[in-house]
């Protein structure tokens, strides 16, 4: 949609530039620099942010309050007795800033609070003004009077209202976003000042006024900026704890194993050993590559749990009802290695006797059971296995229980839905 609407918008906000707002300025060209830049700065701005974060409404809104702003500043100076004093401002532009900051964290609206504070602002002037002046109660000039002694209350309230928004917000919100609601707060300043001392036809501060407009697209620049640089450290720590699970899950358990089966001297068992090495070696190659480990790239969920079960040291039963099921493919990764890890803690720590590895799927979910008859009291302690399979499982929004009472075995239930991505 974006990619639809980028250059049309553009050119109109040239157009309005190089045509009404150019011959409406055209003695004074440093006011047409001022407002030119600053309007051009919230629809280039909008337009970049709309395009990197299609699913966030900031981008739109800044795009439409430059191309507000600059239709604004052609009327004042065109069409002064319908833009006086900036009303157009105030009954769009103002509420669109306002929109922007509730919104700056999120991208969207979120609860009653948020949308009746935005509600109100987007129906206090249009309904003032619309009522006041097809009564006849208020001209032009007793709309700006009234906008004069309210815009003092307005903005104390505002300023409560972000105020708690800033305290609320966690520390990494406050140091990405702090650029923005700097800007805010100091465009609301020059808009308050010039609202409250100085508007008027005759008397326009044009500089204060468009660079208390202009911080907006800027703190909403650099606070994007920071967002996106925020997002690539979560995604380089995710990769990070992604690369420690699947070490310690699947390379480290094949390893181990291969360990034990070599210390036993048994020819059998040293063959096995070898071929397990081997298979840790594949894995880890897999791991590089960010692939999945090829047995269950080739062979499925199915084939994946029954090499597991084929190479325990201990009998494992395979109850597998998921089969003719494709599965996406971090569910499936979750679910091996949620598996494998099971089984390694029985064969390691349980003392079973006998391992059971359910897999059923039903209500668009798949879920993961595995059972052993050993000693039990097994504990998901931060920096363990079973604590990392439950950050993985979680990670694909589903949920994982342990069950391991004192001589009554230990029993790990993974639930993973389908949809996960």
């Amino acid at each position: 949609m974006v990619d639809l609407l980028r250059w049309p918008v553009r050119v109109t906000a040239v157009a309005l530039v190089c045509g009404p707002l150019l011959t409406a300025y055209w003695a004074t060209p440093w006011e047409l620099a001022c407002l030119a830049a600053a309007g051009l700065l919230h629809v280039e701005v909008g337009l970049r942010l709309w395009r990197d974060r299609p699913d966030s409404r900031m981008g739109p809104l800044l795009a439409g309050c430059g191309l507000v702003w600059l239709l604004d500043a052609w009327g004042r100076a065109a069409l002064p007795a319908l833009f006086a004093g900036g009303l157009l401002l105030s009954l769009l532009h103002d509420p669109m800033h306002l929109h922007a900051g509730l919104i700056v964290t999120s991208g969207r609206l979120r609860g009653r609070w948020d949308r009746a504070i935005a509600a109100a602002a987007y129906a206090y002037w249009p309904v003032l003004a619309a009522v006041a002046l097809a009564a006849g109660r208020l001209s032009p000039a007793g709309l700006l009077g009234v906008r004069a002694w309210t815009y003092p209350l307005v903005g104390v309230f505002l300023v409560g209202v972000f105020t708690v928004r800033y305290r609320r917000a966690g520390a990494g919100d406050r140091r990405v976003y702090a650029p923005f609601w700097a800007a805010l707060a100091a465009n609301g300043l020059c808009t308050a000042a010039l609202s409250t001392v100085t508007y008027g036809p005759r008397h326009w501060p044009t500089v204060l006024y468009a660079l208390g407009a202009a911080l907006i697209p800027v703190g909403a620049a650099l606070s994007a900026q920071r967002a996106e640089r925020r997002r690539l450290v979560d995604a380089r720590d995710r990769e990070r704890r992604r690369v420690e699970r699947d070490v310690h899950d699947g390379v480290q358990q094949r390893l181990l194993a291969a360990a034990m089966m070599l210390r036993q001297g048994d020819p059998a068992l040293v063959a096995r050993g070898a071929a397990e090495v081997e298979n840790a070696i594949a894995d880890l190659r897999d791991l590089v590559r960010g692939m999945n480990p090829a047995v269950l790239v080739c062979h499925g969920l199915s084939g994946a749990v029954a090499a597991i079960a084929e190479r325990a040291r201990v009998p494992v039963a395979v109850d597998d009802r998921v089969g003719h099921v494709t599965l996406p493919e971090p569910v499936a990764a979750a679910a091996y290695y949620v598996t494998m890890e099971a089984v390694a803690n029985s064969e390691k720590h349980a003392g079973a006797g006998l391992v059971t590895v359910t897999l059923t799927t039903g209500d668009n979910r798949v879920e993961v059971t595995v059972c052993d008859d050993g000693v039990g009291g097994a504990l998901a302690v931060p920096g363990g296995g079973l604590h990392g399979l439950r950050e993985r499982v979680e990670a694909c929004g589903g949920t994982l229980r342990l069950s391991s009472a004192h001589g009554r075995g230990t029993a790990v239930r993974a639930v993973l839905p389908l949809g996960a991505a």
